[in-house]
């Protein structure tokens, strides 16, 4: 609806000039005593030259008063994000020619660049790979004396009957290399760590898995040869090796190992 005519807002200019009438806000001329708008009478603090001035707000905009800016689809953030993934050339086009501000533009050009370097050129991968290397799945707050000691003699068939029993236990178990493996899930680490032996007891028939996470100098053992681990319980683990063979049995993270000869020794 519109306003009386001759009526103001309160943070309009005011018209000291003229009467003001107290019920409808109209401005009439000096000496009439009732307004022509709706004949409500004048007292004489609303006549001319005896009102207070008004004091005139600033006028603040906020961004939700600014101006719509309309963005057609071509240019929407969802749609330059599909383009630079699958048409990556038409992609920097939009980004470019699109309205939005330089800042968004830097700030979504930067994320795009860091998803290309983290996902389409496999980095991502790498990293992961790094920290699964730099983990220390085993306990090196003691040294191979005590780390030893503290473990428990566990025979082949009794850890692997058993393996859930012995979560992040010490344990010492005797066995044979059979074969080493890597999982390809840990293969961008390029370290100790994604080796495992698949290892068994002397007549074949109870299967162990040992990931080598050995704290010395890597062994570099071979199939047939007889080892004492030294490590922890990790239950059942499965993985893939290198030529795509799926394994799964009860597994042991060693900290140390001992050849036959340096056990009798």
């Amino acid at each position: 609806m519109g306003r009386l005519l001759g009526s103001h807002d309160a943070e309009e200019l005011d018209r000291p000039d003229l009467n003001k009438c107290p019920e409808c806000g109209s401005y009439f001329a000096p000496g009439a005593e009732y307004c022509p708008i709706c004949q409500a009478f004048c007292p004489d603090e609303f006549r001319a030259g005896n009102r207070k001035p008004v004091k005139v707000k600033k006028q603040t905009f906020s961004r939700a008063s600014s101006r719509v800016t309309f963005v057609e689809w071509y240019h929407s953030w969802w749609f330059i994000a599909i383009a630079l993934i699958f048409m990556p050339i038409v992609g920097i086009v939009l980004l470019i020619t699109s309205p939005h501000k330089t800042k968004h533009k830097l700030l979504f050009a930067a994320a795009a660049f860091l998803y290309t370097v983290l996902v389409s050129w496999g980095v991502g991968g790498m990293l992961i790979g790094m920290l699964r290397g730099m983990e220390q799945p085993v306990d090196t707050s003691l040294t191979r004396a005590d780390y030893i000691a503290a473990c428990e003699t566990v025979d082949a068939e009794t850890y692997y009957r058993m393996a859930d029993g012995y979560p992040e236990k010490k344990v010492a178990v005797a066995l044979t290399v059979r074969e080493v493996i890597y999982d390809v899930e840990e293969m961008y680490s390029h370290d100790r760590y994604s080796c495992y032996y698949l290892c068994s007891d002397e007549a074949q028939t109870f299967v162990v898995l040992v990931r080598d996470c050995i704290r010395e100098d890597r062994m570099n053992l071979l199939p047939g040869d007889p080892v004492v681990f030294y490590g922890e319980g990790a239950g059942t683990v499965s993985l893939t090796d290198t030529q795509n063979v799926s394994h799964t049995a009860p597994c042991i993270y060693a900290a140390y190992a001992a050849l036959d000869e340096e056990i009798s020794q």
